[in-house]
């Protein structure tokens, strides 16, 4: 490598801490006219460089020496700053890419690739944290059932099995289980008038119970709704072997059972954000089998933010178009990873109407979310003549570090683009529901807009915060005009606009979403605390992941229970409405990584929301994830491992 950047820990406080930073020219040619261009995710306080100038969007810097500098042959270049943050103590908190242009670059960058070593901490490395495993149980089922009878024998799945033709509420389970075993059998099973797999359809089963038996001769799965039969199917496959016990007749010995279950939370959902970096379709579908397999049944699909709009509008192309791409000759500069050139990606209409019938199959409903009116920078650099109040001089920095991701809520152009862009949401998605954000939302937006002090004045306003609920209530209003009922995290409150019809994501703390449930909403628990995989699972530095909610390993997942410090009887217990876990993906940006951060934490996150607290085992669980891991294995999930 020609260049190499190394960035050091010089003194750590509570909240403020001192790098130095240093780029090495080992090429024997000087480096004359340079910028560096490097990714960190903290907000650098440019003026405490002591060599050299700094431009800051989001994590994306460009850094340039005093004037007329040259980079001599093997030498090097040399600054310190400042970053208003708590000590760092992960790996993953240093630099993330970085590569450097010169000032003939300047119409259309080349980049110079530049090797960024780790982060050199000012602190001890701990040692690794470990899960020790008990042995595997005979019948490993994640989530823990509510009643589990072992019977005595074997059911032989071959290829001479066959599937009763089903009930219309199984068809989607039925295509499924179909596929499933056609990977495992080499063939395709038949649907027959009568088969040895028959789904029964039970009217007085509740939504998302099921019984499953599996006799010597036959397997029966009875449900009363579509849900219930999902659930069944996904017990079942749980029940198959990973390895046949006749190879050459492609023979599963499935032990013999009953099962009575039925969902502690009706809502179990996972989000995955897939605007910071791009996951196609074969990707998403992976993860829907195993959501499916775990029991969720709840797919949130973050699909807008500052880095990206991945999901195509035909009213605006501009949107995928421009929105979707990022790179240092694009509209939306390099985040994160991958700065050197350009990335992203979009789904197509086609591409999601397929993943929502894959995931229906599965019993898995597919919320979009839309990220309004913060998160918006990707929207707003693809459409700045319809998003952009050039009277507007307000200053402000969200936390991520970007000055210029707010609509506007006394833009006629905001309400056209919301209008339009609902009005395709809606007929692309057929879920009852529309995840339309409102987080994070910085202080200083809107206050120097004189057409959003005239819009206060008209309504009588006094705090810009309203002008959050004023915009979200429209988009509430207009949601519902289309038969979908809002959802948003926990600052959909703020402004005191939105009705209790809006559903709340608490993401910040346990407590915020107890308080919401008790101001009247419903709402999904999802404390970053708790279930946020993007956390790191562990306390050495060279853990994967961030840190700013505490590290998150396996058994402090499974140790949360919903309001567990709250009275049963208080009526906040009864807003509840299910548990999500999330992957945030600022840092990840490949398979191997989206699965270390998942597994096997995600298998916690789902016995959370499926089965009832009191029914909640630590050892029992450690014991069956032992025996989910040969599943994880065939299938070549990149788990982290537990010892």
């Amino acid at each position: 490598m020609s260049y190499r950047l190394d960035l050091t820990v010089i003194e750590q406080h509570d909240h403020q801490s001192r790098f130095a930073l240093t780029l090495h020219n080992l090429t024997d040619r000087p480096l004359d006219g340079w910028a560096l261009h490097f990714t960190f995710g903290r907000w650098i306080s440019a003026d405490t460089l002591t060599v050299g100038s700094l431009e800051q969007v989001g994590s994306y810097c460009i850094l340039k020496p005093d004037a007329d500098a040259v980079l001599a042959p093997n030498s090097h270049f040399y600054t310190e700053f400042n970053v208003g943050t708590s000590p760092f103590t992960l790996f993953d908190d240093g630099l993330l890419d970085a590569f450097i242009s010169t000032a003939a670059q300047d119409s259309f960058i080349t980049p110079l690739p530049v090797e960024v070593t780790t982060i050199n901490l000012h602190a001890a490395n701990s040692e690794r944290f470990n899960t020790p495993l008990p042995a595997a149980k005979a019948i490993n089922l994640i989530p823990e059932p509510q009643t589990l009878q072992r019977l005595e024998g074997y059911f032989r799945l071959t290829q001479h099995t066959a599937i009763t033709q089903a009930h219309e509420a199984a068809a989607g389970s039925c295509r499924w289980l179909q596929q499933e075993l056609q990977t495992l059998l080499h063939e395709p099973l038949p649907v027959r008038d009568k088969g040895n797999i028959t789904f029964q359809h039970c009217a007085q089963m509740t939504e998302g119970a099921y019984h499953l038996l599996i006799e010597q001769e036959h397997i029966w799965l009875q449900a009363g709704s579509e849900a219930g039969f999902a659930h069944a199917v996904s017990t079942l496959l749980q029940l198959i072997p990973v390895k046949p016990s006749h190879q050459a007749q492609a023979a599963y010995a499935l032990p013999m059972v009953e099962v009575q279950d039925a969902p502690h939370y009706g809502y179990r959902g996972f989000m995955l954000d897939c605007a910071r970096h791009f996951h196609g379709i074969e990707r998403v579908k992976f993860l829907l089998d195993q959501l499916a397999r775990y029991k969720f049944n709840t797919f949130h699909w973050h699909l807008t933010d500052d880095e990206g709009w991945r999901v195509e509008i035909d009213a605006y192309p501009e949107l995928t178009r421009i929105g979707a791409w990022r790179g240092p000759n694009e509209a939306i500069v390099p985040q994160f990873t991958t700065i050197s050139q350009r990335y992203g990606g979009f789904y197509t209409k086609q591409d999601i109407r397929d993943v929502i019938a894959y995931a229906s199959d599965r019993g898995i409903t597919v919320i979009p979310e839309i990220d309004i009116p913060g998160h918006c920078r990707a929207a707003i650099r693809s459409l700045p003549d319809l998003l952009v109040d050039p009277q507007d001089r307000s200053k402000y920095r969200s936390i991520q570090g970007y000055t210029d991701n707010i609509l506007s809520p006394a833009l006629k152009g905001t309400y056209t683009f919301l209008t339009n862009v609902l009005d395709e949401i809606c007929e692309l998605f057929p879920a009852p529901y529309v995840h339309i954000g409102a987080d994070e939302v910085p202080a200083g937006v809107w206050t120097d807009s004189p057409a959003c002090h005239a819009l206060m004045e008209e309504h009588g306003y006094t705090d810009p915060k309203e002008l959050q609920g004023h915009l979200l209530r429209f988009a509430e209003q207009h949601l519902a005009s289309k038969g979908k009922t809002m959802m948003g995290w926990e600052e959909a409150t703020d402004g005191d606009k939105v009705s209790k019809d809006t559903v709340i994501f608490s993401w910040r703390s346990e407590e915020a979403g107890q308080k919401c449930a008790q101001a009247g909403f419903n709402v999904v628990m999802q404390p970053a605390q708790y279930t946020y995989l993007d956390l790191a699972q562990g306390f050495s530095a060279d853990e994967a992941g961030v840190d700013w909610a505490g590290k998150l390993p396996l058994d402090h997942v499974y140790s949360y229970r919903p309001l567990a410090d709250l009275p049963q009887d208080d009526p906040a217990h009864q807003r509840i409405k299910g548990v999500q876990g999330a992957l945030w993906c600022e840092l990840v940006n490949n398979q191997s990584r989206f699965e270390y951060m998942l597994y096997p934490r995600l298998l916690a996150v789902a016995e959370i929301g499926w089965t009832a607290p009191e029914n909640r085992s630590w050892p029992d669980f450690k014991a069956r994830l032992n025996g989910q891991l040969t599943y994880l294995d065939k299938v070549g999930i990149n788990y982290r491992r537990c010892e």
